[in-house]
Formats: structure tokens, sequence, C-alpha cells
């Protein structure tokens, strides 16, 4: 386990300690997603105080109700917002320095903290490509102090597939929302005589992939490959996309798949090339790979099966359920609505914005009611991926 920064309970308050490296052509399903963020618990407990006071004036009856109502859950919400003020968060990031869930952690921390006035400690904690940090943010104490974000895609392939390891269920975590996601890539290296995804249809030989074992891109690389029959040998020893970048710029395979952002510098620098998006780019990542075809156009081009059909626009929807912040099952629900709060302040933040767009990381968020729908939905969905993921 690899630590970037170290927890501490001396620092002063709102401070965010942060050391190491300082979404669009799959739609969710309808009525579960909402781009945006909510109105505060604090905001709305104001404005309801509001409207008792009004009510008083025309009704005494309904006012002493309203009033209770009203105070309780006014008085809900100051108490859980105090509860952080001054104490330390940890946010686990299950990866690398450098990888989109470290990137992705470090621009929330800020403003996250600031709303709480808390600490907040990004701690990366990689393994099993995002497994090993998600068990851990999963078994601590639900007390809302130990954060972390989750690969709900890769997450439910690993139980489709039954890999071992994985010891949380994904419908009972506290899900506080998501910042945004972006297309996936595959790429391969600049020399090669493959030119387009196209190509590889016809290939006998079997492709060379550099692979992250249990991630959203080892579940690409199975299904898409897998369902336009392509021949490959997937070569798993990589635990990070930094060392899966090594891999790749050491020839160790030809191809790979896998989120776009931390490849802008490979492939702005000729060093990688294009073959194929899950989905077409956007914001500041739109001119990257303009032009490069999208597995939907792709799609279009051949005879696959309903079922082959089917588990490709499985993996491109649980590939969009990546970089979700949630913490353990139980954490109180006025205590979640203030950590919610939280992160629809930070991803607003001019600062945050700033920063997520130097790193080529969008910010297209999605409230946290609306993570805990779609992930409830990919759920419960039936596995068409199965047969490649098990295979």
């Amino acid at each position: 386990m690899t630590k970037t920064s170290q927890a501490t309970n001396d620092q002063p308050e709102g401070r965010v300690s942060l050391t190491g490296r300082s979404r669009a052509g799959t739609t969710r399903r309808k009525g579960l997603r909402s781009r945006g963020v909510v109105m505060s618990a604090l905001t709305a407990g104001a404005l309801l105080s509001a409207c008792g006071s009004s009510a008083a004036k025309s009704s005494s009856s309904s006012t002493a109700s309203g009033s209770a109502t009203t105070s309780g859950s006014s008085s809900a919400a100051a108490s859980a917002l105090s509860y952080f003020k001054g104490k330390t968060i940890t946010l686990i990031a299950p990866d690398g320095p450098g990888g989109d869930y470290d990137l992705y952690a470090r621009i929330l921390a800020p403003a996250f903290g600031q709303y709480l006035g808390a600490t907040v400690n990004v701690e990366n904690v990689p393994g099993g490509g995002t497994v090993v940090g998600g068990n851990q943010i999963a078994s601590a104490a639900p007390n809302g102090l130990t954060l972390g974000l989750f690969s709900v895609g890769g997450d439910e392939a690993s139980v489709i597939e039954n890999h071992p390891g994985q010891n949380f269920t994904l419908t009972k975590l506290s899900w506080i929302g998501q910042p945004g996601t972006s297309p996936s890539v595959f790429l391969t290296q600049p020399n090669s005589s493959v030119t387009s995804f196209a190509q590889l249809l016809t290939t006998k030989t079997p492709i060379n992939v550099v692979d992250i074992r249990n991630g959203t891109g080892d579940m690409l690389d199975r299904v898409v490959l897998g369902a336009f029959k392509i021949p490959n040998k997937l070569l798993t020893g990589f635990t990070s996309v930094a060392t899966l970048k090594q891999g790749f710029l050491a020839h160790d395979g030809q191809f790979l798949f896998e989120n776009l952002p931390p490849f802008k510098a490979l492939i702005q620098g000729n060093q990688a090339k294009p073959l194929l998006v899950t989905s077409p780019a956007v914001g500041v990542l739109s001119g990257l790979v303009s032009g490069v075809p999208t597995l939907s156009s792709e799609l279009s081009k051949v005879s696959l099966s309903s079922a082959q059909q089917a588990a490709v626009k499985e993996a491109v929807s649980l590939a969009t359920l990546a970089f979700d912040m949630g913490g353990p099952p139980g954490i109180p629900s006025a205590r979640l609505t203030v950590l919610r709060d939280a992160f629809n302040s930070a991803v607003t933040n001019s600062a945050t914005l700033a920063q997520a767009k130097k790193e080529s990381e969008p910010i297209d968020p999605i409230n946290g009611a609306t993570v805990a729908a779609d992930v409830a939905a990919a759920v419960s969905q039936g596995p068409s991926i199965a047969t490649y993921l098990n295979g």
C-alpha cells in the first residue's frame, strides 16, 4: 500500500493537506441522471423556516407543527455540519499518484474540506485495480471521516466474474456524488502497422494488450475485444496507470484500453495512437481524439449478434460509472446530507473548476442520490457481459 499523505489532527481548521502530484456518447437510464447540484439541506432548512414563519400569521396550529419539524431538521443539519468542524477526513484514491482517481480526489479535496471546516488528507491505496482501496473505504467506521472514490463499473464486473477479493456490496455504500467522467480510449503504438480499429477485425494473430486486472479497462478489453472477436492476449501484470504507461512505452504490449485523461500527453506527443473511443470526448478533451471513431459507429459497421451488441453497450454504460465518491454503509443520514452538500459546493467552486481544467479532468457532476439510483440500476440489469468476463 502506498500513502501519499499522512493524516494529522493538528492542522488549522479548513486547511487541506495534500502531497504528491499536484463525460457524451453514453446516456444513462432516463430519469436516473441529474446533472448539476441539488439544494443544500441547510438552504432548504432556511427556506422551510421562512415559510413556517409566514404560515404562522394565518394558522397557529399549522405553525406549531411546521415549526417543530423545521426546527428538528435544521438542528440535525447544523449538528451534522458542526461534527466535521476541525476533524480530519481521509479521502482514499484507489490508485497511484497521477491516475484519474488520484487527480479527482486532489481536485475536489480543497473545496470539500473548506465547506466542512475540516482537514482532508488524500491517501493513495492502489491494488487489485481499485478493489484494495474500495475495501478499505467500505470497511471504515461509518462516521463520515473515511471516504473515497469507487470504480463502480469495474467493481460490478468483478462481482459478475466472481473474482475474489472484493469485500463490499455496491448498493449498500453511502453515495456522495460523481464529479464527472470521460471516455475510455483504445490505443496502439505510434509506429504500429494497425491504423484503424476495423483493421483488427480480420487479424488472425493475437494482439498483446497491457492491462490492469480488475478495472474498467480490463472489463472493456475482455468485452469489446471478445464481442468483436479480436484475438488477444492480456498482459495483466500491471497494477496502476503509471506502471501501465511504463509497460506501453517499453513496448511490453502493442495496445491498451483505459480512461483518456492520463494518456493525453502520450497522444499529444505522438507516443500513442488512438484507434477508438467509447464515446465522443467533450470539454477540455474535445480536440484530443477528434475524428477517432466511437464504439457506437464501429458497431454500426459490423454484423454482431444481439447478445454481442448488448454486451458492448453494457460495458460502455458501466464504464461511465467511475470516480463515484462514497463512504462505508451506514453513515447517518444527516451527515450524509452534509457530505453531499460539501460535494455540491466543491464541484461548483471556481478553484476546483480551474484545477480540473488544468488536469484535463471533466467536471460534469451528478448528485449522490442519482449516483445511488444509477448504481442500483446497473446492479439490477442483466449481466450481458458475463460471457466475456467468465470465458
